[in-house]
Order: C-alpha cells, then sequence, then structure tokens
C-alpha cells in the first residue's frame, strides 16, 4: 500500500493548494454555447478540468490495468507482496542451479512480467522449459521475448542454442549462433556455445581456437579443453588430404602440455609420415624432437628408414644412450649401424639393447646377429629365452 498512500498523499496537498488559490482570487468567466451558458470562477473551471483529466487518466490505468494485463493494477498500487515476488524468483534460480527443471520452470512462469526485475527471467523459463522435454513452450517462450524487445536479441539467440545443444540439434544451434555479430560471437558464453557446436560438429581448426581464448575463462573445465585441444590435433595429424610440410609445420605449433614425452600427437605425426615415405621431413623431425625428448614412436620411426637414410640422426640418438633404461635407443643405433656396415658395433648394441629391455624383438635380432657371425649355440640359447618370455602369462 505505500505507493497508494503516496499518491493520496500528493493528491490531497494538490487539492489544499488548489483551493486557498480559488478562495484568494475568485475569478470570473462566462462560457456560452447556442442557447447554453455557463458562469463560474476561473479557479473553479481549472479544478473541474484538472479533476476531468485526473479522473480519466484513473479510468484508463484502470481499464488498461483490469482488461489487458490483470496483474498491473495491484502491483500499480503496491498491493502486490514484492517479497513473495523475489521468493518465487529465488526459487527458480536456485532450481535452475540445482538442475531440477521442473521446479524451476513452475516457479519462474509464477513471476509476472509486470514484477521482472531482471532481462533474464523469460529465458532462464525457458531453458528450464526446454530441459523439462515442453519444447514448444519454450520456443514460444523465446519468441515472445524477441518479439517483446525488452530481452536483448544476442541473449535471446544463445538461449534458443543451448536449447538446441541440449536435443543435440547441432545444425539449428548453428544457426542461432549464426545470427550473432562479430563483437556478440566474441563474448565468453559465446565462445562456449561455438565450442561445444564445433567439437560435435568436428570442426576442428575452429575449436582450437576456441579452446585458445577460452581457456582461464572459467566457462568450461580445464581439463575438458585438454581433452578436446588433444583431440581435435590429433584429428588434424592424421588428415592424409594434409601435405606432409603442413603436418611437420601443424605439429610446430602444437601446444607445449600436447609436446610432453609419450606424445600420442607425435606418434600419429612419425606414422603418418612414414606411410609416406617422407624421409627428409621424418629425419628433420626426429632431430628436432629428440633434442628435448625421448619417445618410443621416435624409436620406432628411426626403424622405418631405408637404405642409410637414417645416419644423420646418430648423433641426436647418441646424447640419450646414458639415459636409455629399455634398450631402445642402443637398438635404433644398432639398426643404423647395420645399414652402415659397421657389423661389430651394431652387435654390440644389439646385445646391449637386449640386456637393457629384455624384448623379444631385441633377443630376435641380436641372435640373428649371432648366426651371421657363426655362434649358432648362443644364438639357440638367446631364441629359447625370447619363446619363454613370450609364452609366459
Amino acid at each position: 500500500m505505500t505507493r497508494f498512500n503516496l499518491y493520496l498523499v500528493i493528491g490531497l496537498l494538490f487539492g489544499a493548494i488548489l483551493a486557498i488559490l480559488i478562495a484568494e482570487d475568485s475569478g470570473y468567466v462566462l462560457l456560452r454555447w447556442r442557447g447554453w451558458q455557463l458562469e463560474t470562477s476561473i479557479w473553479l473551471a481549472m479544478g473541474l478540468l484538472l479533476s476531468l483529466v485526473v479522473s480519466l487518466t484513473l479510468l484508463w490505468r484502470f481499464c488498461r490495468s483490469t482488461l489487458l494485463i490483470p496483474m498491473r493494477l495491484r502491483h500499480w498500487l503496491g498491493l502486490r507482496s514484492a517479497r513473495g515476488a523475489q521468493r518465487r524468483t529465488d526459487k527458480g534460480l536456485a532450481a535452475f542451479f540445482e538442475g531440477r527443471w521442473d521446479v524451476a520452470e513452475s516457479a519462474l512462469r509464477k513471476v509476472h512480467p509486470s514484477e521482472t526485475r531482471t532481462l533474464l527471467h523469460p529465458l532462464y523459463t525457458a531453458i528450464a522449459a526446454y530441459r523439462k522435454g515442453q519444447h514448444d513452450q519454450a520456443k514460444a517462450l523465446l519468441s515472445s521475448a524477441e518479439a517483446g524487445g525488452d530481452t536483448p536479441k544476442h541473449l535471446v539467440l544463445m538461449a534458443r542454442a543451448e536449447c538446441h545443444l541440449a536435443m543435440e540439434a547441432y545444425d539449428q544451434a548453428r544457426q542461432a549462433l549464426g545470427g550473432l555479430t562479430g563483437s556478440e560471437q566474441a563474448l565468453p558464453r559465446s565462445k562456449k556455445l561455438l565450442a561445444q557446436v564445433a567439437y560435435a560438429q568436428k570442426q576442428w581448426v575452429e575449436l582450437i581456437g576456441l579452446t585458445t581464448d577460452l581457456r582461464g575463462g572459467h566457462q568450461l573445465p580445464e581439463m575438458l579443453l585438454d581433452i578436446w585441444e588433444r583431440e581435435a590435433y590429433c584429428a588434424l595429424l592424421s588428415d592424409e588430404s594434409r601435405s606432409a610440410k603442413e603436418l611437420l609445420t601443424l605439429w610446430r605449433q602444437v601446444p607445449a602440455l600436447l609436446k610432453e614425452e609419450g606424445s600420442e600427437a607425435w606418434a600419429i605425426v612419425t606414422r603418418n609420415l612414414v606411410s609416406r615415405a617422407e624421409w627428409d621431413l621424418l629425419q628433420k623431425g626426429l632431430i628436432e624432437r629428440l633434442r628435448d625428448y625421448y619417445d618410443t614412436a621416435s624409436m620406432d620411426a628411426v626403424h622405418a628408414f631405408p637404405d642409410r637414410q637414417g645416419a644423420k640422426l646418430q648423433k641426436a640418438l647418441r646424447r640419450w644412450l646414458d639415459k636409455d633404461l629399455d634398450g631402445q635407443c642402443h637398438a635404433a643405433l644398432a639398426y643404423i649401424a647395420e645399414q652402415d656396415g659397421r657389423t661389430e658395433e651394431a652387435g654390440a648394441l644389439w646385445q646391449q639393447a637386449y640386456s637393457l629391455g629384455k624384448l623379444p624383438r631385441f633377443a630376435m635380432q641380436w641372435s640373428r646377429w649371432l648366426r651371421q657371425e657363426g655362434d649358432e649355440a648362443r644364438a639357440g640359447v638367446i631364441e629359447q629365452e625370447a619363446l619363454c618370455q613370450l609364452k609366459a602369462p
């Protein structure tokens, strides 16, 4: 009733002032129309005119509130509880945060537009209805919010895209986000939605750019961004339509986190270059990689080089000999030594590789070398040990 009392006090004050003015200066006015005339005080005439205007205004507001918006009159008079409206709003938003879509949709829908204190009410109501399964109602709410003009259009488009994402309608979500301007697409939430659509549609180049922008923005978990980024780069590096030079250039752009030892992305690069027989580019990439990292994928790639083409890798490999715990580096150097015709050195390296790694493939290579040197007995012992390892559970 606070607002109604305020209106009443203001009206009484203006009425008292008008009465005093009329009492002090009565004035005189004569109105004639055909055979009818009215003689009265000018102040009384002004008072009647003012009263008529006020009455018509009140009547118009009453009709508008009663016939068009039933809750408007009570809200205008201050009869509707603002505390109750706020309580319903808080309940709806809390339920939305908790994921109870039915409670959120019901509570937010009960908040009348005349009580809405935020532009996000229709958006939250629509999203809650969509996740509740009431798709037609959600679409109607969003269309109404967009047509009303009170809610910014870009917020409606983002809400519509989020609803489409919830139903895995990625093409429609992309279409909704396409209505955003460049500055609106640069908003953190827009980038989050675009990243989700790009991941679902396997738009890897777009996804990589978006994950870079989203880091530190707390829109998506950092762990999820790492997974998306790794998957995107692995998919691009596996693309056979890209040239070998493009693959190596793309590999150099991979974030440091994905270049650590045992990198899956690097394993994909080496396999791709080996399958294409791009030995020069593979050798260049291995030399760069071996400066900082020791990988199984790098060692396996060395064994793929034909006809002494991996000879330039010896210097890069020897720096890892002291740190070779599984024999792979010794095996790679043994392979290069054999191709280069350095038989004695190759035998010593195969033996060292087997003593470090005890892997059957190292045993077979060393036994082969022993047979070439005529040591059949020792080769048989090595092969028997390898067979026992293969049969072991």
